[in-house]
């Protein structure tokens, strides 16, 4: 191996890397190679030789003395020092060296070896070194390099894997920790999600007053409507045929009613027959009379259903229709369909959402904090058309939505002003979220999780 130049000899000893102290131990002896070995994790593991700054861990020469060392280290018995000297024996074989001089260096305190320095010479010649010379050389230099060689050893073994494994393990654990108590002590606001529609505040709802057949319609979708403005006409034929024989059964009855009365006005002077006769009449004329105010009161109502079937507007504003491309004229209908609205878009709008069931018991807590209810609601189709709302009402009531899921029903205001609002469909589909109250930030961030343990116990 070819040594590289050393750092010049004035430079301080703490200043020196492992290679420079193992140089400079050569240049003031008579060893001809220095190899210096600490501990660490159970092991000896080079640090510094004076032929080489890079020692190559799988070296020859490595696993030689790691095993020597191990030996040295491990054990005092009489059988292991058989060992320890058929080892050395063997290493000297190995590589050539003639003198092997092996110095434990120890920590101020300690009683075991912190590190070994290995001098060697390959010197054949008549005027062999042996190692008491090696100890002598090493003795004159020992006292200024022994502070800079423990100081080493100190740096390397505190650079170890395991200590650094283990203050790694120590900042994750710390790291763990400031997370979990940030999670747990931070409170930051819940926020539920809702889904919705956009509808008015004031709209009438027409339905079909009975089964019928839509047999005109007088305005069109958009169009704005007066208060008592006629809509739309509906005919039942079987509505008329029932006002028409109710009305003939009323005429037929009061024509008999007129009949008897002229009967009796024109019969002669009572007899005993006559009286018998009488009675029966005036009977019969009380049937009569009960029968014609039933018929009254059948066709009253015949033709307050007929008149109900002649649709008008109770509000004024615009009308909308869901289904506008298909013509209501002519169509059957039944009893109870809808056939359109008539919006007052003057009084505003308003948002009306569902909230999931399992959300209920956050708003409720948050409500009875007497602090008003905020959510974000955004139009799903413009996104960004956004806004701020109250909730002006929660239901007490929980209903199956059209997915079947079990939902309870929120309104939420509208800013009148809201700028992109009026070019939005009435029933245009609403998403966003309610405040409800603060949680902590690891509930928040894990609520599906916390949810699921919940229903669990």
């Amino acid at each position: 191996m070819t040594a590289t130049n050393p750092s010049p000899t004035h430079a301080p000893t703490d200043e020196l890397t492992p290679y420079q102290l193992c140089h400079r131990i050569v240049a003031h002896t008579r060893a001809d190679r220095v190899l210096w070995f600490a501990r660490q994790e159970n092991q000896w593991v080079p640090i510094g030789s004076s032929v080489q700054s890079e020692i190559e861990l799988d070296s020859p020469v490595v696993h030689d003395w790691q095993a020597i060392l191990s030996q040295i280290h491990e054990s005092t018995e009489t059988d292991s020092d058989t060992i320890f000297h058929n080892q050395l024996d063997q290493y000297r074989e190995n590589s050539g060296a003639q003198t092997i001089l092996i110095l434990p260096l120890r920590a101020k305190g300690a009683t075991e070896a912190t590190s070994f320095l290995i001098l060697e010479t390959f010197d054949s010649s008549a005027q062999q070194v042996d190692s008491a010379e090696l100890r002598a050389d090493w003795q004159s230099i020992s006292h200024t390099l022994a502070p800079a060689l423990q100081q080493t050893v100190d740096q390397f073994q505190a650079s170890s894997p395991r200590l650094k494994h283990r203050s790694s393990r120590a900042l994750w654990a710390a790291i763990v920790a400031l997370v979990a108590l940030v999670l747990l002590v931070v409170q930051v606001p819940l926020r539920l999600p809702v889904e919705g529609s956009l509808e008015p505040i004031h709209q009438q709802r027409l339905f079909a007053p009975t089964a019928a057949r839509v047999v005109s319609v007088h305005v069109k979708d958009g169009q704005q409507v007066e208060r008592g403005t006629l809509l739309v006409e509906l005919r039942s034929d079987e509505l008329d045929l029932q006002t028409e024989t109710v009305a003939g059964n009323l005429a037929t009855a009061k024509a008999e009613l007129a009949g008897r009365r002229t009967i009796r006005s024109n019969r002669s002077a009572p007899s005993s027959s006559s009286n018998t006769g009488g009675l029966q009449s005036s009977t019969n004329e009380l049937v009569l009379r009960e029968r014609i105010r039933s018929y009254e009161q059948q066709l009253k109502l015949l033709q307050s259903v007929q008149a109900s079937m002649s649709i008008r507007s109770d509000v004024q504003g615009q009308v909308r229709r869901w289904d506008e491309e298909e013509s209501l004229v002519g169509r059957d209908v039944f009893q109870g369909q809808w056939l359109f609205d008539v919006v007052d878009s003057s009084a505003g709008m308003s948002a009306n959402l569902e909230l999931s069931e399992q959300y209920i018991g956050h708003v409720l807590q948050a409500q009875s904090d007497d602090l008003p209810l905020k959510c974000r609601l955004r139009l799903r189709a413009h996104p960004d058309v956004t806004w701020t709302g109250e909730i002006q009402h929660l239901g007490s009531v929980v209903l199956p939505n059209q997915k079947q899921q079990p939902v309870v029903q929120v309104i939420s205001t509208v800013p009148p002003t809201l700028e992109g609002l009026t070019d939005q469909p009435m029933g245009s589909t609403v998403v966003g979220d309610v405040a409800a109250g603060r949680r902590s930030l690891a509930y928040v961030l894990f609520r599906p999780l916390f949810e699921s343990l919940r229903e669990i116990w």
